[in-house]
């Protein structure tokens, strides 16, 4: 088994494209854009014909990975191979992915769930108070990124506001000068149907129902433009969950993190 570097090609993308198609639930828009968009792509070759694929962090762990059908039965001797050569360490793999999900439980040494993926019911939700939100203009992407980086430790020197803005998916709550919280609603460029939502309350004003006031409107809103909302949360944060089912979301699936055995 060989597993060639490669940038993403049209061979990634058909190989990509059948796996989205073979999923049960949509992709969270978050992991792929920021952990799988970043991590290294490998072409897996067997016998000089193009297998597969699979993307792996600096850190080497495995954010996806993809057999076509005729080569799943593979899945195991690729995930021995990735591990034995050391390319691959961990992998955080969705449970959406059956089949190498189940692979990788096989071998791993500890198992730990990171992230829950909701999707809607697909119908509206009654909103109680109406909030002033507004789309976030490029004069406000200093303060936004001050707030991510007070709020949630994210520092984006990487034009992730940026883009949210010049696409018109990211709005924000203020109070008087203050950012009382901000909202994200992107829409995916893999997924047509699908628009991924996120918020993030100023913890100074939490613990008041704002995020499943805004989180409500915001569904709404992409229920009317003829989109299915999504969301995601890590396994820690109770209150972000509660927010969520509140608003007409169920758990499809869950990124686990997977620590492998030094030897097979």
């Amino acid at each position: 088994m060989n597993f060639i570097k490669t940038d993403i090609t049209e061979t990634i993308n058909i190989f990509r494209s059948q796996l989205y198609l073979s999923l049960k639930a949509p992709i969270d828009s978050m992991w792929e854009q920021l952990y799988i968009g970043s991590s290294q792509h490998f072409l897996i070759e067997n016998n000089d014909s193009s297998i597969g694929y699979c993307c792996i962090n600096e850190e080497g762990c495995l954010t996806q990975i993809f057999l076509t059908k005729k080569y799943l039965s593979l899945m195991d001797i690729v995930i021995k191979d990735l591990i034995s050569n050391g390319l691959m360490k961990s992998a955080s793999l969705s449970s959406n992915e059956p089949i190498a999900f189940n692979v990788c439980l096989l071998h791993s040494k500890s198992v730990n769930a990171n992230t829950f993926c909701f999707q809607h019911v697909n119908k509206e939700v009654e909103v109680e108070t109406s909030l002033n939100i507004n789309l976030v203009t490029t004069e406000d992407i200093p303060s936004v990124k001050i707030f991510y980086k007070e709020q949630v430790g994210m520092d984006d020197t990487f034009g992730y506001t940026e883009n949210l803005v010049a696409r018109k998916e990211i709005f924000m709550l203020k109070e008087s000068d203050i950012i009382v919280a901000t909202s994200e609603c992107r829409m995916s460029d893999s997924q047509p149907e699908i628009a991924d939502l996120g918020i993030i309350v100023n913890r100074d004003f939490q613990g008041r129902g704002l995020a499943t006031q805004i989180m409500k409107m915001q569904v709404n809103r992409v229920l009317q433009i003829g989109k299915k909302p999504i969301c995601s949360t890590t396994q820690d944060n109770i209150a972000s969950r509660k927010a969520i089912e509140k608003s007409g979301f169920y758990c499809s699936n869950i990124i686990f993190d997977i620590n492998f055995k030094d030897n097979i």
